[in-house]
Parts: structure tokens; sequence; C-alpha cells
């Protein structure tokens, strides 16, 4: 019986320990876990600059090419990247050019890596219910300021007529005025009617805050914090001497 008791006592003292080290296990983990989701989004950021680089080295062979003037192109997703298999073209997505091949897509030609055009942390674009991967719906996860200035940026690549009216594309001598602080290109949900608060364009863990993987026009990319009014500017024209134009 004395045996008995005491192998009792031993079995359930080892029971113990495995449910104290399960349980430090459990701490460990949820103290773990925050710090390794926030390394793999700072990752993610990462990954996502070196994209916009080897654009800025893109634009910078296109502008060499073509007498310093920047791209030609049919709708905002058709600078560079994918033709996905299923394009969304409905909606707010008429005008984006998911439909358009590769080889119309300019940057492509210079890129030789259609990836580049593909941000990691792409969720989609809430103007666009349902679609839930900008690389997917148009092959382009980044938006350049396509065929018309609006919130204060002015146009950088040009409309060739498809989608339309044709207009004219920058070029390097104006970019060159104020180039640390030009707007070439950004994140998809960077502009002022993308909301702040909705999951879907919610890409690097900026809720509250319109902060983007931003390219300025010296070559260099950050994550540019804009100003909270970004949304009320639509319609301001842009201004060089701005904090972006």
């Amino acid at each position: 019986m004395k045996t008995f008791q005491h192998k009792s006592l031993a079995a359930g003292f080892k029971l113990i320990e495995l449910l104290v080290v399960i349980a430090i296990i459990a701490i460990l983990a949820a103290l773990l876990l925050p710090a390794l989701a926030k390394a793999k989004e700072k990752a993610k950021q990462a990954y996502c600059v070196n994209n916009e680089h080897q654009m800025a080295i893109c634009f910078q062979l296109y502008t060499s090419d073509y007498n310093e003037t920047y791209p030609l192109h049919d709708g905002w997703a058709a600078l560079g990247g994918q033709r996905p298999t299923n394009a969304v073209v409905s909606g707010f997505a008429a005008t984006y050019g998911g439909q358009e091949y590769e080889t119309n897509r300019p940057l492509n030609q210079y890129s030789k890596n259609v990836n580049i055009f593909h941000c990691p942390a792409d969720k989609g674009d809430s103007l666009s219910p349902g679609v839930h991967s900008c690389w997917d719906a148009w092959g382009n996860s980044y938006l350049v300021e396509w065929a018309y200035p609006d919130y204060r940026v002015a146009a950088v690549t040009g409309s060739k007529g498809k989608y339309i009216a044709p207009t004219t594309p920058i070029k390097s001598s104006q970019v060159g005025m104020h180039p640390v602080t030009k707007i070439l290109l950004g994140d998809w949900p960077w502009q002022g009617n993308r909301s702040t608060s909705v999951a879907a364009d919610i890409w690097h863990n900026n809720s509250g805050q319109r902060n983007e993987a931003m390219l300025f026009g010296d070559g260099h990319s950050e994550f540019y914090k804009f100003p909270s009014d970004l949304s009320s500017n639509e319609n301001t024209p842009p201004d060089p001497g701005y904090l972006f134009w």
C-alpha cells in the first residue's frame, strides 16, 4: 500500500510539472507572438520599400530613353506588373487598366520582374468591395498619380486615351525642381478617397493614420505620414512649395 501511494504521488508530481511547463510556454508564446507579428510587418515594409527603389530605377531608365518624359499608359494600374487572369473592370475599376497586357505596361521593359509591383501587404481596395488583392485584380499594388493632378499631387504619367482623354506626362526637368517632395507613386490606398479605418485600406498596421510607402522624385522611398486633412484636398492644385506635390 505504501509503495502504491508513493508511485501515485510521484505521478501526480510529474503531471503538475507538465502543467507548469505548458503554462510557462503559453505565457512566453503570448509575449512573443506580438513581437513576431511586428517583425513580420517590418519585413513586409522593407520589401515594399525595396520594390519602390526598383521602380525608381525603372523610371530613370525610361525617362533617359524617352526624352526625359515620364510614361504614357492606359489605366491607373497599367504602369507595370502583371495582367491578372480575371481582372476586375467594373465600378471604380473601370479605368484601372487591369486587363492591359504586360507588354502594354511601360516600366515592365526595364524591371524584367513584374513582381516588384506586388506589395506583400496588399489587402485590396475599399472602393472595390470584394477585391482582396490589387495585385490579383489589376496586376499592380502601387498607385501612380496618373493622367491628372489630385490631392495636391501633380500628374506623373499620362493617359494614352483608351479609358480617358489623352493627357501629357510630366518631364524630368519639372520633377527636378523639387524632387525630394515630388510624389511619384505609393501603396495603392494612399490617396485621400481611401479610408484609414477600413481593413482593405490598412496595409502596414497603419490603422487610423495615412502612413504609406511612397516613392519620391529623387528616388527615395519612405513610409510617409500624410497630414490628416488629405481627404479634404481632392481638388487642391499642386504646390511645389508645400510638404509634397
